[in-house]
């Protein structure tokens, strides 16, 4: 049963501007708007759409289920930040923890590429649609979220209107896996922690790969 049917999301959050925000909250410095309106305006031009990018990551980086983990494991975040598939799973579960919508397209991905290599746009809303509806605002969450997951490198759109699988990333940080089992956990509160053989096979864990 799905909790949380909100969107929360209505502006793409680049990946390179939330990974600054995060290294300056995790480093003591304070992450405004006016300073993200700042870093945002190589991606978008109106001041809307830069005001609710800022809002998104300041809410990922300082008002997430997520919040305290980053904070007290904040030496390890920011030394795994350095490295290019860390960063790629940290910035995704920080999204996902934060924006239930992000974590639930992840497991909808998932979920069907464990039966078929390609997804079209028109399964991939049908499939939304089921849990949310399908009207204007769920088509702008999804182009907020979808090219952030291709960013990220944890799904890939080589034609249009088909998406791939990519190959699970492989971490080189442990924060980061234990990152990426937080994001879980902040969606599926109700799940065993201690239980990790069941959990460990949901869908949300097929972008990451345990070494």
């Amino acid at each position: 049963m799905i909790q949380n049917k909100t969107l929360g999301i209505f502006t793409r959050i680049p990946l390179y501007v939330l990974g600054e925000a995060l290294k300056d909250h995790l480093t003591g410095f304070d992450v405004t708007e006016e300073h993200l309106t700042q870093l945002l305006e190589a991606d978008y031009a109106g001041w809307k759409t830069k005001h609710f990018a800022a809002t998104h990551i300041i809410s990922a980086v300082k008002n997430s289920p997520l919040t305290p983990f980053l904070e007290e494991h904040k030496t390890e975040i920011l030394d795994a930040l350095n490295n290019n598939s860390d960063r790629s799973l940290i910035l995704t579960a920080v999204i996902c923890g934060r924006y239930h919508f992000a974590y639930q397209l992840a497991k909808i991905f998932a979920k069907q590429f464990r039966q078929q290599d390609v997804i079209s746009t028109k399964l991939l809303h049908s499939l939304v649609a089921d849990i949310y509806g399908m009207n204007v605002s769920t088509k702008n969450t999804l182009n907020s979220v979808v090219p952030q997951m291709i960013e990220a490198g944890i799904i890939k759109r080589d034609k249009p209107g088909q998406f791939e699988p990519t190959e699970a990333i492989a971490p080189n940080h442990q924060v980061t896996i234990d990152l990426w089992k937080e994001a879980f956990f902040a969606n599926e509160p109700l799940c065993d922690r201690d239980d990790e053989e069941s959990y460990i096979f949901e869908p949300f864990f097929r972008y990451i790969k345990f070494v």
